[in-house]
């Protein structure tokens, strides 16, 4: 077998390969069989009519085209394997020579695994934040659920700061009603700060029936960049007006959340709240020790179409996490004011981020003889079976494709906590 090789930068090789008669001659008699099967030729059974009869029967050109994938499968795997080549993806394959008596030629075009150059990451420290939880930080929460079990008593009054006014509401700007921006019977607890800066005063005061107009400005920190610092004229009928009175925080309201007393409720919220604080230090300092990593790291250019490729496969992870609370990609894509194509534009530089993350993890690894075993995915996988999580009822835990997902999970999880525990201090 003949192959040049021809780098066409970027990480990516054009393989003219020739495969002469007589290396794929097994692939041609095996072809015929198959076609043999799909034929009826008088006297044999299907499947075992000699070569020449099969050839006579469907045409040699046929069985030259069913033999194709075979040839090139087996000859693009020896062709790699001959120049020393580690490739990722599928090959780009077009067909130059096909023709009875004569060798089969075809280009693949391939992209390389780009060579990563590690540094010297382990020289640079990272210093671990001491996780407390406050005292502060338990209050938070209980007063959150001292929110969720308050009684409301509909009232004739005026609504003061602490009542739960239900309104219908209009936004609009320009004359023109924002998308999202009516609302029929919304309930809203004065004084908890979840509308725009001024929105909950202008309430206080009203009473079921008022019905009043008025003009703010988003803040500029907005979660939605595109009406941040914008005026917006709001119109609002209250409906109607609730007193509230939250519990006492006593054992009683402990037994209400399904706790023995009072302690017993703080202690576990106190334990929530530092297992939330300890995973949030743990990412931090992950970010920062896999920054580090790939700063000090020399990686090879990465090819446009591992980078479409990523890219592709960010925006469907955003399409999921939109689906999964109940909104649809074109609709979110309005909201902010973009295309799919600025999508692709703007996960250019997190794509080529996380590819080279990817890359320098997978090096170190390999460099370090880091490995994950068929056991580490079993245990896995008895622990996620274990967990009652109706995500992992839909997953077929048995399939090669979520074992090898787990594999690369597991495999990264472990090369961090190699570095972790090399650097952090």
């Amino acid at each position: 077998m003949k192959v040049d090789k021809k780098d066409l930068g970027k990480s990516q090789v054009e393989l003219t390969i020739e495969v002469p008669l007589e290396e794929f001659d097994e692939h041609l008699k095996k072809a015929a069989i198959r076609l043999g099967q799909k034929s009826t030729i008088p006297g044999f059974r299907p499947g075992k009519a000699p070569y020449d009869m099969i050839k006579t029967k469907v045409g040699e050109m046929s069985i030259y085209q069913e033999a194709t994938e075979d040839i090139i499968n087996h000859s693009f795997f020896q062709a790699i394997t001959q120049e020393n080549l580690i490739t990722i993806g599928q090959p780009d394959i077009k067909i130059e020579k096909l023709a009875p008596g004569n060798p089969i030629v075809y280009i693949a075009t391939v992209m390389l695994l780009p060579k990563v150059v590690l540094g010297n990451w382990q020289e640079k420290t990272v210093k671990a934040t001491e996780i407390k939880v406050s005292q502060e930080d338990i209050d938070k929460t209980l007063k959150e659920l001292k929110r969720m079990r308050a009684k409301e008593v509909l009232v004739d009054r005026k609504a003061a700061m602490a009542d739960k006014i239900v309104m219908d509401f209009e936004v609009s700007m320009n004359k023109v009603v924002l998308e999202g921006g009516v609302s029929y019977k919304h309930p809203l607890v004065l004084g908890e700060g979840r509308m725009v800066p001024g929105f909950e005063e202008k309430l206080v005061g009203t009473k079921a029936g008022d019905e009043l107009e008025f003009d703010l400005t988003f803040p500029e920190n907005y979660y939605q960049k595109s009406l941040a610092k914008k005026e917006a004229h709001f119109k609002i009928k209250v409906l109607e007006v609730f007193e509230r009175t939250l519990p006492e925080l006593n054992d009683e309201l402990a037994k209400d959340f399904g706790f023995e007393n009072k302690a017993a409720l703080e202690k576990q919220i106190s334990d929530n709240i530092l297992k939330d604080k300890q995973n949030k230090e743990q990412q931090k300092i992950e970010a920062e020790v896999m920054e580090n990593l790939v700063k000090t790291a020399t990686i090879d250019e990465i090819p446009e179409k591992l980078i479409h490729n990523e890219v592709h496969k960010m925006i469907g992870e955003l399409r999921y996490d939109l689906e999964s609370q109940g909104l649809e990609m074109p609709k979110y894509l309005e909201s902010i004011k973009k295309t799919e194509d600025d999508l692709h534009h703007d996960f250019a530089k997190p794509a080529i981020q996380r590819i080279q993350a990817t890359l320098a993890l997978k090096t170190l690894a390999a460099d370090e003889k880091i490995t994950v075993i068929e056991e580490d995915i079993d245990a896995e996988i008895k622990i996620q079976e274990a967990q009652a999580n109706p995500e992992n009822s839909k997953i077929d835990f048995k399939d090669p494709r979520y074992r090898q997902y787990l594999s690369n999970v597991l495999l990264n999880q472990k090369v961090l906590k190699f570095m972790t525990d090399k650097v952090v201090k």
